[in-house]
């Protein structure tokens, strides 16, 4: 099977909303405990969307970790599956991600590619867990859940949400969890505007926008949209 992705081809409607189904059943957190499927990833169905110009697409809420106090996000996540009748690769060699924000209004931060690597071989139930084991395996060097110190290095990561084979070839049926763990100078703010796209030698899988929301809690909405190129 070539493992490259193939033609890009929709989904059936039956088939996306029985995966939907499943994916409100997947247990997973953004703090190391606390929350579940049910809070997070309630608007998956109604939040999925397929954009015929990419291989991914985000199935549910992209959240992250946030500091009230000092208006800053420490790590995201973006739960993610894909949309081609093919296999995606997700090694280093074939992977990777560009961020982008906007800080302030006034200048522009561009980090060409912060992809580490994927946790493959088992599932995760949180991006705790999921956390604890990047470290563990080198692909982070802090952990923002936990450790004091701050990163020095913006790092992407992904890890399986369900899994049906134990591979780093990312395949439908299959939902991973892009997490983006950014350094003290790369992290976001409210109002603040960032980009990050995943791409393979072939092209662009994947670009998302957003918006940074209000800071205000310790949990953060991002939204569950993919804004297609204009």
């Amino acid at each position: 099977m070539d493992l490259h992705r193939r033609g890009l081809v929709f989904w059936h409607n039956a088939a996306l909303i029985t995966f939907g189904l499943v994916a409100i059943g997947i247990m997973w957190t953004v703090m190391s405990a606390g929350f579940s499927s049910s809070e997070v990833m309630k608007d998956v169905i109604e939040d999925a969307v397929v954009d015929s110009s990419e291989a991914l697409q985000v199935v549910g809420k992209m959240t992250g970790r946030g500091i009230p106090d000092a208006n800053q996000v420490t790590v995201t996540a973006t739960p993610l599956t894909t949309t081609a009748n093919g296999i995606i690769n997700t090694g280093t060699e074939n992977i990777s991600v560009t961020y982008r924000i906007i800080k302030d209004g006034s200048y522009t931060i561009t980090q060409e590619n912060i992809y580490a690597g994927s946790l493959y071989g088992k599932t995760y139930n949180s991006v705790g867990e999921a956390l604890e084991e990047a470290k563990k395996q080198g692909l982070i060097r802090i952990n923002p859940l936990t450790d004091t110190e701050k990163p020095d290095t913006t790092s992407a990561f992904f890890y399986w949400i369900i899994d049906t084979d134990g591979n780093k070839y990312m395949q439908s049926g299959e939902i991973v969890n892009m997490v983006i763990v950014y350094s003290d100078r790369d992290r976001p703010a409210t109002g603040e505007y960032m980009k990050i796209e995943v791409s393979e030698p072939l092209g662009t899988l994947l670009s998302l926008e957003r918006n940074v929301p209000n800071v205000s809690s310790s949990i953060l909405d991002f939204g569950g949209k993919v804004k297609k190129d204009t």
